[in-house]
């Protein structure tokens, strides 16, 4: 067997290091095309987010008005709160919502990259049923914990202005004092 040129030795170790590269391109690709694939969940998980900071809010919002309200009034009551609700919603929903996209790219696509192979991803993409799926799901709170943190950090602020005038407005409603950022406690105005 003849021994390789210098030049031919040349190419093939240029030829050599382009792969990886190549291999590199290949998988952040396909990273990204999870990542699109995973948009509407994404985003809904900011809805989650946003929905999740006031929920204690609201449950305690509805005892009290169970409670608190003369039923003749419950009805009213209840739709002006939900119209605050909504209102908050409104104002947090999208910031969240973009958050998640935003942070997606980082949090996640940095975990599925350093988590699954070109072949495995391929297979992400076309839902199959397999092993690597069971291991994505799996993995599915990491995601779901490293785009909430991104989020918080992004939002906190908003989420805690807006949560303070919602519970204030909701409180107003009820006819009770406002309680620093906290739901409005069912029996914190007297009867």
């Amino acid at each position: 067997m003849r021994p390789l040129s210098p030049l031919l030795a040349g190419l093939l170790l240029c030829a050599s290091l382009l792969v990886p590269s190549a291999h590199a391109q290949g998988k952040k690709e396909l990273v990204n095309k999870v990542l699109a694939l995973q948009k509407p969940q994404y985003e809904q998980f900011g809805l989650m987010m946003a929905q999740g900071s006031i929920q204690p809010m609201i449950q305690g919002a509805g005892m009290a008005l169970q409670q608190r309200v003369a039923a003749d009034k419950r009805e009213a009551v209840g739709k002006a709160m939900d119209a605050e609700v909504q209102a908050f919603m409104k104002d947090v929903g999208p910031a969240l919502r973009a958050s998640a996209l935003k942070n997606a790219p980082e949090a996640i696509g940095a975990k599925l990259e350093a988590s699954f192979n070109e072949a495995e991803l391929k297979q992400i993409i076309g839902y199959l049923e397999s092993p690597v799926m069971k291991r994505y799901i799996q993995l599915g709170p990491e995601f779901q914990q490293a785009l909430a943190t991104k989020m918080r950090a992004d939002n906190q602020q908003l989420i805690e202005t807006k949560a303070r005038a919602l519970n204030g407005k909701l409180a107003a409603h009820l006819g009770l004092p406002a309680q620093g950022g906290s739901a409005p406690a069912a029996d914190s105005a007297p009867k």
